[in-house]
């Protein structure tokens, strides 16, 4: 399931399962703000790192002193776990 309200659009639905549809939507979203949440503020220089497609995640709004810095990045899970594979038959016995 990929959940983003913000980047859904349109809705393409027949109109006979358009209530289905936001009813199925509603209970889905009861379920994720019901759900155990773990909230962290990142200190400067700390770094959070996660599988975009198997973490659901957000964030609060921003509303204090200084100014909020993010940076996404993303890497080919592919490329990502030859690499670790590569480095750790060379550096671990």
């Amino acid at each position: 399931v990929f959940w983003s309200p913000p980047f859904e659009g349109p809705l393409r639905a027949p109109r006979e399962e358009i209530g289905a549809y936001y009813a199925a939507y509603a209970a889905l979203h009861g379920a994720i703000e019901r759900a155990p949440c773990t909230r962290h503020r990142l200190q400067p220089g700390e770094v959070l790192v996660f599988n975009n497609r198997r973490m659901l995640h957000g964030r609060d709004g921003f509303a204090g002193e200084g100014v909020r810095h993010l940076r996404g990045c993303y890497v080919n899970i592919d490329e990502f776990a030859n690499r670790f594979n590569l480095l750790r038959r060379k550096y671990v016995p």
